[in-house]
């Protein structure tokens, strides 16, 4: 059972990256530059769609980047 659960996170391991290191660092980047609020919220929460999004393209493609 613990086995199975290892291998899953494993596997889903570019999402969770995009999730807890991308979404995080793109987020204190925007902060950084002194942009705080994107159209009224604050800037994790669209740093986390788009490192969930950039790490579901890493998963389903195998690689991070198009090219």
């Amino acid at each position: 059972m613990i086995g199975r659960i290892f291998i899953f996170l494993i596997s889903k391991g570019r999402i969770f990256f995009g999730v807890l290191f991308l979404a995080p660092l793109l987020s204190q980047f925007l902060n950084y530059n002194k942009i705080e609020n994107i159209l009224g919220i604050p800037t994790l929460i669209p740093c986390l769609f788009i490192g969930f999004f950039w790490g579901l393209y890493a998963t389903i493609k195998g690689r991070w980047f198009w090219f």
